[in-house]
């Protein structure tokens, strides 16, 4: 079960984009052991729908199950890990369902317009009050490869290494209107209510089909093909889940209802939308040339979020700023959640991004 941390209870977290925040509860777990100058701890940053425990004990599965333990990627015999869920997340940090102290309401509408770079102070914060002032590597996959850049940008002198999986370093305008797409339905969903639904029905059907839209560009047409082909279901309505593909999104969408919010959904899919290197800088070479660490990113081909052609143009920003970047690519059916499940082909670009 993750652990608990309240910061910010003596001043607030001033936000990028204006307004405030205090307190605000982290939740985060640790895997490994801290070694006795503290100079073995690496923070796993996680993806847009991820949580504090991408380990979990006692037969579950966490997000990053099986990249964490002994001898594996991330290797708990060695490192000392720390994730933590994200500002405006819902599962156990502040967020948009979170109890406002100003109102001893849900936040709900109320709830600021959050970015990357507050989601990393939060972070730093965190480590702070663990007593961690210097990080071996921040890892992220996808929003989190995202999160990992900004710490090299924010705290250059406390990041020796940052590996990026399957993430540019901005949005492409594509990936931008999927995800639009996918806040229309929450919004239009007649149980919406301007996002202050926590004490009645919420926008169920609009987050189900939102997370159906986002699945899809999570995988790729190789693979759903292989799955599901043109298979359809045995005595089924022709206008509901026909298709044995069309069950499948369905199923994920609903599966999807039980562990997020959909105000947290809408915050943190504008957070990626907005991310930016250059915000509170006079221009993205000045931003990107803060980053001291050793760079490594991976693209996946097949891909269809963040594309080959948007992570070849980010490692191209990154070295035209000075950046030295080790890039890696490779294939895989699995498209953008490759990151995930593909450990066999990750495995080995991590622990060379970490013993390097």
């Amino acid at each position: 079960m993750a652990q608990l941390a309240t910061l910010f209870t003596d001043f607030p977290l001033e936000l990028a984009l204006g307004g405030s925040l205090s307190p605000i509860d982290v939740a985060y777990q640790t895997y490994g052991t801290l070694n006795a100058d503290k100079s073995n701890a690496i923070l796993l940053c996680h993806a847009l729908t991820g949580d504090a425990e991408p380990y979990l004990a006692g037969g579950e599965k966490g997000w990053w199950q099986d990249f964490i333990g002994s001898g594996l990627a991330f290797d708990t015999d060695r490192f000392f890990f720390i994730c933590s869920n994200v500002l405006g997340g819902c599962k156990g940090t502040t967020g948009p369902a979170s109890i406002n102290p100003q109102t001893q309401q849900p936040y709900g509408s109320q709830f600021p317009t959050i970015t990357v770079q507050d989601i990393v102070q939060v972070q730093k914060a965190l480590l702070d009050h663990l007593g961690i002032s210097h990080l071996y590597a921040v890892v992220g996959g996808s929003f989190g490869g995202m999160q990992a850049t900004q710490w090299g940008i924010s705290y250059p002198d406390q990041v020796e290494r940052i590996i990026n999986l399957c993430s540019s370093l901005t949005l492409s305008a594509e990936a931008i209107g999927f995800n639009h797409v996918m806040r229309q339905a929450i919004i239009n969903d007649p149980h919406f209510y301007g996002g202050d639904y926590y004490d009645r029905q919420p926008p169920s059907n609009g987050l189900k089909i939102a997370r159906m839209l986002g699945m899809l560009t999570y995988r790729t047409d190789v693979q759903l093909a292989r799955a599901f082909g043109r298979e359809t279901k045995q005595q089924t309505d022709v206008w509901g889940d026909y298709f044995q593909v069309e069950s499948y999104l369905s199923y994920q969408g609903l599966k999807f209802l039980d562990r997020f919010d959909a105000n947290s959904y809408l915050r943190l899919l504008r957070a990626l939308d907005l991310y930016d290197p250059a915000l509170g800088y006079p221009n993205e070479q000045t931003a990107l040339a803060r980053i001291k660490a050793k760079y490594t990113l991976v693209g996946v081909t097949s891909d269809q979020l963040f594309k080959q052609i948007d992570l070849h143009k980010s490692r191209q920003r990154l070295e035209n700023a000075g950046v030295a970047v080790d890039y890696h690519e490779f294939y895989s059916n699995f498209g953008h959640d490759s990151f995930l499940v593909d450990y066999d082909f990750f495995e080995p670009m991590i622990k060379k991004a970490l013993v390097e």
